[in-house]
Formats: structure tokens, C-alpha cells, sequence
């Protein structure tokens, strides 16, 4: 199966990594504006994140993702390139997935495993379908 996600092109090229939407990681907790949207819990690099509690936003079907936003492209995946440490999980509604740990881990773990799958995504034309 093929994940979707858009994210920001970083200057070479790829997505851009880091702890913002939009790009490849998660947003972790702000502790100090609780009402702020987080992808996970963890607040702190060393804090843990866990399975089936929150990940990395993507989708089966690229016609679930609204595609609006110029500055973005549209990346995907293929699951078979998600390493092992990760999972693969449908969430719902529709094709929305998250790639979450596959077990406890601490945050900075998990958005290093995150990062390491930067050269397998493939930029994918914009409109829906690949």
C-alpha cells in the first residue's frame, strides 16, 4: 500500500524534516498551551511515545487529502519502506493512517525513525491520484 501526505520541499529537494505540520515528523505536546493541536503526548525529546496513541498524518487515497496549499507537495510512500520499529495503523475516516511506534520509544526515537524514511518518499503529481 502507498501512504500520501503532504509536507514542505526542503532546498535539496525532499520533504523538509522537523516538528511543525506539514512536515515530516510530529508535533509534540506544548504543556504550556494545552489547547495547541499535538500529534502525540510526549512534550520532551525523552518523554515516551506510544503505540495507537498518535503519529505521523497520511492516506491510502491521495483524493482524501485536501490539496489547496501551493508551497506543498504531494509525497508518498510505500508501507514496505517503513521501518520495522514503525506501524502502519488506519485511523479513520476514510484512507487516514498514522505511522505511530510500534512500541514505547521516546519522542526523540521516534521523529529520528520518521526522518530516516526522508529518501523514500516520492514527490506525486498534485490533483488527487498519483
Amino acid at each position: 500500500m502507498r501512504l500520501f501526505r503532504l509536507m514542505k520541499v526542503d532546498a535539496d529537494g525532499k520533504p523538509r524534516v522537523g516538528d511543525r505540520a506539514m512536515a515530516l515528523g510530529v508535533r509534540p505536546a506544548d504543556p504550556t498551551n494545552p489547547a495547541k493541536r499535538s500529534d502525540v503526548f510526549a512534550a520532551t525529546d525523552t518523554e515516551p511515545v506510544r503505540p495507537f496513541e498518535g503519529g505521523l498524518s497520511c492516506y491510502a487515497d491521495p483524493a482524501d487529502i485536501a490539496l489547496a496549499a501551493k508551497q506543498l507537495q504531494l509525497w508518498s510512500i510505500d508501507e514496505r519502506d517503513v521501518p520495522p520499529e514503525l506501524l502502519v495503523r488506519l485511523t479513520g475516516p476514510g484512507s487516514h493512517h498514522h505511522i505511530e511506534p510500534g512500541d514505547e520509544m521516546p519522542l526523540a526515537e521516534f521523529q529520528e525513525l520518521l526522518a530516516d524514511t526522508r529518501d523514500f518518499w516520492q514527490p506525486e503529481k498534485q490533483g488527487g491520484r498519483p
